[in-house]
């Protein structure tokens, strides 16, 4: 299949980037209004000021995955991936490969020496977990009961 990538939200994103991340089962609902609190934020202010950029991958205008990143406050070259998400439909057909590259090739280019993703320790998150690790993250940190008892914080790491 063929993805459009574009690095700029449009108005009509929130709305398909809520169903996108609906679609997954692994977000809870104030874990979805928290990203799109941040498009509004970013459609509101720009990305430059906000902080916080995407990748969205596209076929026949459906927004089908995205990322969001930006610089680590208070670094000079620290980049966090605060967003990865593919849509349900769309999972295991390299997609999500597609978009890290991506994202990985905007952030090394800005001069980024390291990219940071946080994700859940919950059984739900083992793909997730393992994918990272197929893309060389490692993990640098567990937090234990960071986001509920039993469902700790995982932090990986991947230099550029």
């Amino acid at each position: 299949m063929d993805y459009h990538f574009r690095y700029r939200l449009k108005r009509s994103d929130k709305k398909k980037i809520r169903e996108l991340l609906l679609s997954t089962g692994f977000f809870y609902d104030y874990e979805v209004q928290v990203a799109i609190d941040i498009v509004e934020l970013t459609l509101r202010k720009g990305d430059e000021s906000s902080g916080y950029h995407f990748v969205i991958a596209e076929h026949e205008n459906k927004v089908l995955g995205f990322s969001c990143y930006g610089a680590a406050p208070c670094t000079t070259a620290s980049y966090d991936i605060y967003w990865f998400a593919v849509h349900k439909a769309s999972m295991n057909k390299g997609l999500g490969s597609k978009i890290l590259m991506h994202t990985e090739a905007i952030i090394s280019g800005k001069g980024g020496r390291n990219i940071w993703i946080e994700t859940s320790s919950r059984p739900t998150y083992a793909p997730t977990r393992a994918f990272y690790q197929k893309k060389n993250y490692v993990v640098q940190a567990e937090l234990p009961d960071f986001y509920a008892p039993g469902d700790n914080k995982i932090i990986f790491r991947k230099n550029c």
